[in-house]
């Protein structure tokens, strides 16, 4: 269970480590994408600014004509090259660092560099020829970003400045992105360590509690309130199941001991018979009296034995539901009819009063059930008692109900009264031939046909037994 556990922490870890990664490098991608579009978006529209003026004021002076000699210098009156010219850049804040100056050169349309200003000292940008139209080009070249577009009569205007600042500020944020991930990943790794931990810990818990559930000892449980919601649902669940099985195995120690004596009982007869007639030659009444006794313990054996075998089918088919339709009134006719000469050997009136209801069933384990009830209703009454069957037809459902007037039974043993071997008053009942079955396996062929049992009782003013079956329409 340990590597289980392991294995789903590190599991955890993983994809939450995943999964965070990729979070904090997708958002730091993006604030690195946007702050560098801001950036170089604010130095072209700057730039494209200065090359605008710069073609407002070509509009305005008188350009050399281009039958000049290729390589004849251009020359502009001193006015109008003072209107060829750009505005330093202001610096309000004192204390920030100035930025760049920006250089522009212009070219005639035959190539001829009209003006120039701040060029750099590197090799000094060509006339493009493939510029056309309304064209405008950014690129940047070393350490600079320009921009071109073509002016009045062809020309071409370059504007350009030195972006190695914004350059080394997008490195340096970079760099701060880069830490602020690492810190984020390394807070959330360990935050996740921390979660998959606390999520794992409570199944460890439950694992645990299942390990030392065991026969020997049956009293772990699980402690809800350490658990989370969810957790908390199934390690109640899991206490259910836990109290279930202890109960069971409770039953079945019980029913085993409750068993064993009660075959013990009719063998021992047997045994002493036997051995009682073997020591010495005896008379033949004797031997017959024996033999008699013998085959009664043999036959309660018997009865037992079959018994037992009859809880062991029910157990085992208690999910299967019967689905044979058939007349519930009709069956306990015929079992009224066939319980009537035990009714008058114990001086009882036993009386059926039926309404045709249909059910779905098995006709011999209902017939076998309603039997018991009536034998237990008969057994444990009084000569000069009665015992009415009833059946009658409810909105959704048909109702079987036994009513005796006998000893009834106390209010501390109904709980157990269903309960195999259990008896109320088990010198009478051994005096009778019960076993303590009886009830045990009317009780269970009810549940097998999802019907309900109640039984209600007052002491000396008898018993009743309630079944409600799902109605078959």
């Amino acid at each position: 269970m340990r590597r289980f556990t392991k294995s789903t922490t590190w599991r955890l870890q993983f994809w939450h480590a995943t999964i965070l990664m990729f979070v904090v490098a997708g958002l730091g991608t993006a604030w690195f994408m946007q702050t560098r579009r801001a950036l170089w978006g604010e130095i072209d529209a700057d730039l494209l600014a200065a090359a605008r003026v710069l073609d407002g004021s070509l509009r305005g002076i008188p350009l050399p004509g281009v039958d000049q000699a290729a390589t004849a210098p251009v020359t502009l009156s001193p006015d109008n090259d003072r209107r060829l010219s750009l505005p330093r850049i202001p610096n309000p804040v004192q204390a920030a660092p100035r930025k760049p100056a920006r250089y522009f050169v212009i070219w005639l349309e035959d190539g001829r560099v009209l003006k120039s200003e701040r060029l750099p000292d590197e090799a000094p940008p060509a006339f493009d020829h493939t510029l056309r139209g309304v064209d405008t080009r950014v690129r940047r070249r070393g350490d600079a970003r320009e921009l071109r577009i073509v002016g009045p009569s062809g020309t071409q205007i370059l504007v350009g400045r030195d972006v190695r600042g914004e350059r080394a500020m997008l490195r340096r944020l970079t760099l701060q992105i880069s830490a602020v991930s690492i810190g984020i990943l390394s807070v959330g790794l360990v935050g996740g360590w921390w979660l998959s931990r606390s999520v794992v810990r409570p199944i460890e818990a439950m694992a645990n509690t299942a390990t030392r559930f065991s026969v020997a000892d049956m009293t772990p449980r699980i402690d809800v309130v350490e658990t989370d919601t969810e957790l908390g649902e199934l390690a109640g669940i899991l206490n259910r199941a836990f109290d279930r099985v202890q109960l069971s195995f409770e039953q079945q120690r019980r029913f085993a001991a409750d068993a064993s004596h009660e075959l013990r009982t009719p063998l021992a007869v047997i045994q002493s018979q036997v051995e009682l007639a073997l020591k010495k030659p005896r008379r033949p009444e004797e031997y017959v009296k024996a033999l008699t006794t013998c085959a009664d313990a043999g036959e309660r054996l018997s009865e037992l034995v079959e018994s037992l075998l009859t809880l062991a089918r029910l157990d085992a088919s208690e999910s299967q539901s019967p689905s044979s339709p058939l007349r519930l009134d009709r069956i306990a006719a015929k079992c009224t009819d066939l319980m009537r000469p035990v009714a008058e050997h114990a001086e009882v009136t036993l009386t059926a009063e039926t309404t045709a209801a249909s059910v779905l069933g098995d006709p011999q384990q209902l017939e076998r059930a309603i039997l018991n009830l009536l034998k237990n209703s008969i057994l444990y009454n009084r000569p000069g008692g009665s015992v009415t069957l009833t059946v009658q037809v409810a909105e959704s459902s048909a109702e079987l109900v036994v009513r005796d007037t006998g000893v009834g039974i106390s209010a501390e043993h109904l709980p157990r009264v269903a309960e195999r071997f259990y008896r109320v008053d088990k010198a009478r009942s051994r005096q009778g031939g019960g076993s303590g079955l009886g009830l045990s396996i009317a009780k269970q062929v009810f549940v097998t046909h999802r019907a309900t049992f109640d039984i209600s009782s007052q002491p000396e003013h008898g018993t009743t037994v309630t079944v409600r079956f799902p109605r078959c329409q």
